[in-house]
């Protein structure tokens, strides 16, 4: 009885692991950084209790998730400006609801004056806060029923807007394109959605995240012809799927895109969770901004906090020449 919290640290740790390949381990792979915590806290109480067998197991588990971690625990890269190239800024806010009112909105708002905002989960307690923000010539419908539902708001009107709802009314996808006055420039390629969470019990018994993964590949499907057809590319949103998981590695693959918290910025920042807390091993990376090759990034990084579950990912972008 001894080794038996050495050995469940160490089957979690597997489990955690194997959620970045495996589906059916999807919901251990979200926590990987909260088990790195937990095996950092666990060798340190052994080193102090001088139990050096397990303190063995301990540090593997933690040199195990630390490697699988490394990505997103380092400082991306910095790079030179464009001047030529002007600033987007966009910004992704999830307002949860009933829980928070027009002042999330308007903090928002105003403290990032964002060119193109996304929002979800939307209520009727902000719907007079959205339409009262000053600067933004074109909304999209107000949503009306579903959490899942998205809002543009843009200081420019956008080209072309649609919504897919191939898995579902009350799952959608947006699909807005801002095409430039002039010639020899890329249109952009808004893609924005929420997906659903995975099952909670049923994930940890094994359960795919079967309406998350059917709409994620709607969107990536998107992405991927939108890129094919020469446009830039952003896919937006709250995915419900940690960096560090096989969903999100299946979305990189299946877009052809990369993920906005790796690259190299110039005015790079640590990717930090947005969902619950800021701080790694007790917040999630569920919120994310996926960018094709001819879009550089400024700056990525989370907004104030308006007092939902969700802190707001905010993303500085110069659109290049070429995708």
């Amino acid at each position: 009885m001894r080794w038996l919290p050495a050995a469940l640290l160490a089957l979690l740790t597997v489990m955690a692991l194997l959620g970045g390949r495996v589906r059916a381990f999807d919901l251990y792979g979200q926590l990987q950084a909260q088990m790195l915590l937990a095996a950092a806290i666990f060798a340190l109480v052994l080193l102090l209790r001088r139990r050096w067998g397990m303190l063995l197991v301990g540090l593997a588990c933690v040199a195990s998730l630390g490697l699988s971690l490394r990505p997103w625990l380092v400082m991306p890269a910095r790079v030179t400006a464009v001047p030529e190239a002007p600033v987007l800024r966009i910004a992704w806010g999830n307002l949860r609801n009933w829980s928070t009112g027009g002042e999330a909105v308007q903090r928002l708002m105003e403290s990032e004056t964002p060119d193109i905002a996304v929002l979800t989960e939307l209520s009727e307690h902000h719907r007079a806060a959205v339409m009262a923000a000053q600067g933004y010539v074109f909304r999209s419908r107000f949503p009306t029923g579903s959490a899942f539902d998205v809002m543009l708001m843009s200081r420019r009107r956008p080209t072309d807007l649609r919504f897919d709802y191939g898995q579902g009314a009350d799952l959608p996808v947006m699909i807005a394109r801002f095409c430039p006055d002039v010639g020899g420039m890329a249109c952009l390629a808004l893609i924005a959605l929420h997906a659903p969470r995975p099952p909670l019990l049923a994930g940890a018994l094994g359960a795919p995240a079967l309406r998350r993964d059917a709409m994620l590949e709607l969107a990536t499907g998107i992405a991927r012809r939108r890129l094919a057809a020469g446009d830039h590319v952003l896919l937006l949103g709250d995915l419900n799927a940690a960096p560090y998981t096989a969903a999100f590695r299946r979305v990189l693959a299946a877009s052809g895109l990369a993920d906005s918290a790796r690259l190299p910025s110039e005015q790079p920042a640590r990717p930090r969770p947005t969902w619950l807390s800021p701080w790694p091993g007790l917040g999630l990376p569920i919120d994310h901004a996926l960018v094709s090759p001819g879009i550089r990034i400024v700056e990525r990084r989370l907004g104030p906090d308006i007092g939902s579950d969700h802190f707001p990912l905010i993303l500085h972008v110069r659109l290049l020449a070429a995708p």
